[in-house]
């Protein structure tokens, strides 16, 4: 080494004398790779595989001179040594990797769904002089040649990946741990400043309501925070501006919260009455406020909501024992595994387990009980996580709605830019939102993943290293980040979230305030401008304890106002002012953080900003507009009920309606009103947001009473039904009618607020029905985004396929807004907290039109969406010409059935095209009884007058005796039943035929009926299930068919059709949940009558004579059909061969080819069995077990190949 010259890199020398000859120490027989791999058009000089063979693991060797993390001054290779590697790990099947200089030793995987780096390493150079043992000891246990995959079959099964994999559920069972400890540590904190003796103020405050429950467990929490933020900060060593080892020392031995730490865990500590730690403690939090006292002992400057000297300014007042104290401490810093107590690893935690703390602590209601005079804190199971509509995410998730929707914009962002200066420009340009923020989860990813990109054009690495990206994602949480969330407990952890996240030493935490915000995304004034139309007079529509008549009289009043006001922006140009106060807002963004007094300016800016006239005006204004909609209209509240005469003159700035006002800003702060206009007027000056990620609630906005009274009274929660509900909440009028009151005022803001939602405009798409929380929040995360900008969501799958959305996804659709679907089952439990049939998609939309769509369905787990069989493209070409009614999307389980289904609707239309009107069969529906409804109706007992009442059921396809009852009980009936032609079936209930006939006059005339199942599954053999039935009363769940067609051997035909395998098949498509409505039929594609030859009517109708008349009560149908002999034999090989010619014949009508029928039967047969798609597995298996053979298959390409030939 000494003989080499300074610019020599001594590859050959590492390589040759050192690391080769080790790694073979190690196991391994090092391979020398002379070319160059490419791969995806890209070059990747990897030096070494681990021995002879291209599947084998990649070795990535380098000279001792060059560092692992940067680039060559050469530009050759094009990236750094790490860089290289990660980048082929990424590309490349292989999972794990080894890099190294002979001094640092790395062990990298594939992390191509990650914004961190993702890797292990060894400094064995100073290992080794330092005579670590233990170190080398972890290092050959972790690069030994046994731990590696020995190729890339069987990367997940080596034992590496079987450590990460265990590290990751061992990660999830220290989460759940950590949980538990902070909510046992809130207990005991808020019990111990309960109970202590000098404490009887808060005592007072508490029961006196002058601080709230809610109140008190906040500030619990944000000590909480303090203390998480400090050990983790403590732990990863980060805290210190610079090193001073004498300073360090003191920080540890006399402020740190390790030394409190240290003291919970000795079992030796007891109540002895003193409260001096809680004392220190509080010293410790004045080292970071915002006078830094800190500073003398080198330590960062935090500030900012969390360490500011007013924020636990409740607390601080009063006292709490030693032993409470450390006990509380002692919950957040241990856990018990295995039966042994073990240290919290602070250094290792994800920011994201913050997250699952929120969620759990979500699960309750903070309560202040009084036992026998001792006052204790609990937290008791309630409805919050309920009615917040709040899962968790998980990781895979985030990660691909960051690939999916945040990557295109940053490209788009960074495309045609070279220069270094106007590409971090432009990447500090991106505004990333996240509407319903909870803790943060997306918005850390959205800023590790900007920063990581911000970190490579600042140092020009491909993979940069751990400080460049650390100080590139402070300067992304500063510039680019915003969040909203309705729960104030929510937006504080977001903040502490984002500070760990964007911590750097010497620098003060980000001023946060202006872009984590607290309030209702759904609630208050999008765009200004609705203020111009005045207030609309829906917004007094009466709801739950309003005045009906008072509503009528102000709304009438308003409507004249409002009629004769004309624009309110003639009182005065204020667009003028709007721009001015607006450039206050982009000043306050270009503000710099670098010091506390950065800081404190920065939060002074904000609130000149808020306090500024023109702006405060607005504000009001908003909050006037939208308090129309929720002041309850009584005769009490009238003289403070604001109409659009109070409007106009608070825009003319007339002080006249100061009262009204001041009563609707009241109003917004209870309610958290959100004006987003007026509270990120930066974004919206430059069109709205780059992008928006999130996962927002999954809830109706009607008041669920169950979830109301579950904390509150948990014997109205639990009531038998909803009569003995009702009862019990009559009752609170004089048991708690306080309580009811509560409960009213609850009932009120939530018809108050579905009125605002169907009312303001807002949500013209997606306010209909009974309205759920996440359809209104995917229309307005689309009004939020820039003429460029995306939308990367998890919501239900009904998004795209439920009637109620159907204007929504049609938008979408027309407009070329929809850029991918990806719809997920949780199977493999993804949501812990929600069913395994629950359907959700990620649903990712462009303001900028998109041609092709890309697609998946059913999947179970992200690594679906690598299968090129589960992803595809459809144009919304397309999407109109599978639902042209709706414009809603099928659900397409492989690329092969979207292909298959595409071809059959090309040649084969809709059953009733609702846009062209067209309906050839003359199709229309009813249903006859209503089961609950009309139960007044039915009778137990059969008498004459009275008619069987047919329910779902009892028929299948071909089949009209398919179940019958005994007593209370359905059952199939028996082979030998089916076999006896005077057999007929046992209904549960009769009801009179002179209802029947009154139901069915001038409708239908035939003896007999058309009906189908409208909750059906296509998990099950069959899923359209149609039948001709007696001429009898029919249950809801079994509409009928009226069709226009005097031809019965035509009805056959229909009928056959819609009871065949490829029909079956696309309904499959069209599926999503069990209910088979009227809306999805409709459009289903179905051979119009006018395809048919003679020849194929007598075909058709000759087979489904004998298939339906078995019976003497289907006699009159088979007179219709000019038949009037004796009921056919129930021969079952005789059907299956006559229903397998049926489906040949339509397989044939439907115009596709013999592999096509094959795939329809079955996707194995065609593609093999790791195929992930599927069709009818259920008959299959059921086939193969009765009869040894699915003999469907094999009858029907037999009928299939006789018809051919």
């Amino acid at each position: 080494m000494a003989r080499l010259d300074e610019t020599e890199t001594a590859t050959s020398i590492t390589r040759e004398h050192w690391a080769v000859p080790f790694l073979e120490l190690l196991g391994y027989r090092p391979i020398y790779q002379a070319k160059a791999e490419i791969v995806d058009n890209q070059t990747y000089a990897i030096s070494h595989r681990t021995e002879e063979g291209e599947n084998k693991p990649p070795l990535h060797i380098i000279g001792c001179r060059i560092d692992l993390d940067k680039r060559p001054p050469s530009g050759n290779p094009r990236l750094s040594a790490h860089g290289l590697m990660q980048e082929y790990l990424n590309h490349t099947e292989h999972l794990w990797g080894i890099v190294t200089n002979g001094y640092q030793w790395r062990l990298l995987r594939d992390c191509s769904l990650m914004t961190r780096l993702s890797y292990v390493e060894f400094d064995l150079e100073q290992i080794l002089n330092s005579e670590n043992y233990a170190d080398f000891g972890l290092f050959y246990r972790l690069f030994h040649r046994s731990r590696l995959p020995e190729g890339m079959d069987d990367t997940d099964k080596c034992l590496l990946e079987f450590y990460h994999q265990e590290a990751i559920q061992q990660g999830g069972r220290v989460r759940d741990k950590l949980r538990d400890g902070v909510e046992k540590a809130l207990q005991l904190f808020g019990t111990g400043f309960l109970q202590h003796p000098q404490n009887q103020s808060l005592r007072d405050v508490l029961a006196t309501n002058q601080l709230s429950e809610k109140e008190f467990y906040r500030q619990l929490l944000l000590l909480i925070y303090r203390l998480l933020f400090l050990m983790v900060a403590e732990s990863r060593q980060v805290l210190m501006v610079e090193e001073d080892a004498e300073k360090a020392r003191i920080y540890m031995e006399y402020y740190s919260i390790t030394r409190l730490r240290q003291l919970a865990e000795r079992p030796s500590y007891r109540r002895e009455g003193f409260q001096d730690l809680w004392q220190g403690l509080r010293v410790t939090f004045r080292l970071f406020n915002e006078n830094w006292q800190g500073k003398m002992l080198r330590l960062s400057p935090l500030n900012g909501d969390l360490f500011g000297s007013k924020v636990l300014q409740t607390l601080d007042n009063y006292a709490i024992d030693n032993y409470d104290f450390l006990q509380a401490i002692a919950h957040l810093s241990l856990y018990e595994q295995k039966g042994q107590r073990r240290r919290v690893n602070y250094a290792a935690l994800d920011v994201e387990e913050l997250g699952s703390i929120y969620e759990s602590l979500l699960d309750f209601t903070p309560r202040v009980l009084i036992r026998n005079g001792i006052h204790e804190f609990r937290l008791v199971a309630g409805s919050d996580r309920k009615t917040t509509g709040s899962y968790y995410t998980p990781p895979e998730l985030v990660a691909q709605l960051i690939k999916s929707a945040l990557e295109p914009v940053i490209e788009e962002k960074l495309k045609a830019l070279n220069i270094t200066v106007e590409q971090e420009k432009a990447l500090l340009s991106l505004k990333i939102c996240d509407p319903a923020c909870g803790s943060g989860h997306f918005l850390l990813a959205a800023a590790r993943r900007i920063g990581k990109e911000l970190a490579k054009v600042r140092t020009g690495e491909a993979q940069p290293g751990a400080e460049p990206i650390k100080q590139a994602i402070r300067d992304v949480i500063q510039h680019c980040i915003y969040g909203v969330d309705l729960n104030p407990l929510a937006v504080d952890l977001c903040k502490v979230a984002l500070w760990i996240e964007g911590f750097c030493k010497g620098l003060p935490l980000n001023f946060l305030d202006h872009r984590i915000k607290c309030g209702n995304s759904l609630v208050g004034v999008l765009d200004i401008s609705c203020l111009d139309e005045g207030i609309p007079d829906a917004a007094y529509t009466a709801v739950t304890g309003d005045n009906k008549t008072l509503a009528t009289t102000i709304k009438k009043r308003n409507k004249k106002e409002r009629e004769n006001q004309g624009q309110l922006s003639i009182f005065g140009d204020l667009s003028e002012e709007r721009q001015y106060y607006g450039q206050g807002w982009q000043q306050l963004s270009d503000l710099q953080e670098i010091s506390t007094d950065d800081v404190r300016r920065k939060q002074e800016q904000y609130q000149a900003n808020r306090n500024h006239k023109g702006w405060w005006r607005d504000h009001s204004a908003c909050n006037l507009w939208t308090a129309a909609f929720f002041m309850p209209l009584t005769e009490e509240g009238l003289q403070l009920l604001p109409t659009t005469e109070a409007l106009k003159q608070l825009l003319r700035g007339n002080d006249s309606t100061q009262k009204i006002v001041e009563a609707a800003n009241q109003l917004a702060e209870e309610k958290r009103f959100f004006h987003w206009c007026l509270e990120f007027p930066d974004v919206f000056d430059e069109g709205g947001f780059s992008c928006v990620l999130g996962n927002p609630p999954w809830e109706r906005i009607k008041l669920q009473e169950k979830e109301f009274f579950a904390s509150k009274n948990p014997d109205i929660a639990n009531a038998a039904n909803k009569a003995a509900r009702e009862k019990l909440i009559k009752q609170l009028a004089t048991s708690n009618p306080q309580l009811l009151q509560e409960f009213a005022d609850a009932k009120h803001d939530a018809d108050a607020q579905s009125k605002f939602i169907r009312e303001s405009a807002r949500f013209p798409l997606t306010a209909v029905g009974d309205i759920n929380t996440y359809a209104v929040f995917a229309e307005t995360t689309r009004k939020l985004i820039s003429p460029t900008g995306r939308v990367g969501i998890i919501v239900p799958t009904g998004i795209a396929t439920d009637d109620t959305c159907k204007k929504f996804f049609g938008d979408l659709i027309q407009n070329q807004n929809l850029a991918s679907l990806y719809d997920f089952e949780n199977r493999e439990h993804l949501f812990t907290a929600l069913h395994t049939k629950t359907k959700f998609c990620l649903l990712f939309l462009s303001k900028a039109a998109v041609k092709d769509i890309s697609f998946s369905f059913i999947s179970t787990n992200i690594n679906d969406l690598k299968n090129p069989d589960k992803v595809f493209k459809l144009s919304s070409k397309d999407i109109s010409s599978f639902n042209p009614n709706t414009q809603t999307c099928p659900l397409f389980r492989s690329r092969i059935d979207a292909e298959l289904t595409k071809k059959i609707y090309q040649r084969v239309p809709v059953l009733e095209n609702e846009k062209t009107e067209v309906n050839s069969w003359g199709i229309s529906f009813m249903p006859m009884f209503h089961m609950s409804n009309d139960s007044h109706l039915f009778k137990n007992e059969a008498k004459n007058g009275l008619l069987p009442l047919y329910e779902a059921k009892m028929f299948h396809q071909f089949d009209h005796r398919w179940a019958t009852y005994d007593g209370t009980e359905a059952k199939d009936v028996s082979l030998e039943d089916k076999s006896n032609s005077t057999f007929q079936i046992t209904p549960r209930y009769w009801v009179s035929k002179t209802e029947v006939e009154n139901r069915l006059a001038s409708k239908w005339d035939k003896k007999w009926l058309l009906s189908f199942r409208s909750i059906t599954d296509s998990r099950n053999e069959r899923t359209a299930i149609f039948s001709i039935i007696p001429r009898v009363g029919v249950g809801h769940s079994a509409p009928l068919m009226i069709i226009d067609i005097k031809q019965i051997s035509l009805v056959c035909c229909l009928l056959t059709n819609l009871s065949s395998l490829v029909f079956d098949f696309v309904v499959r498509q069209k599926l999503g949940g069990t209910n088979f409505s009227l809306f999805i039929l409709k459009q289903l594609p179905v051979i119009p009558p006018d395809r048919y030859t003679q020849e194929d009517i007598e075909y058709i109708s000759s087979r489904v004579l004998e298939l339906f008349y078995t019976a003497y009560d289907m006699k009159l149908f088979a007179l219709d059909l000019g038949h009037d002999g004796e009921p056919f034999i129930w021969d079952e090989n005789r059907r299956a061969k006559l229903r397998a010619e049926l489906d040949a014949k339509y397989a044939k009508l439907y115009g596709l080819t013999r592999d096509e029928l094959r795939y329809i039967l079955d996707p194995a047969d065609v593609y093999g069995e790791d195929f992930p798609s599927e069709t009818f597995r259920v008959l299959k298996n059921n086939e193969i077990r009765k009869y040894g053979e699915y003999r469907t298959q094999r009858l029907v390409l037999a009928a299939w190949d006789m018809m051919n030939n």
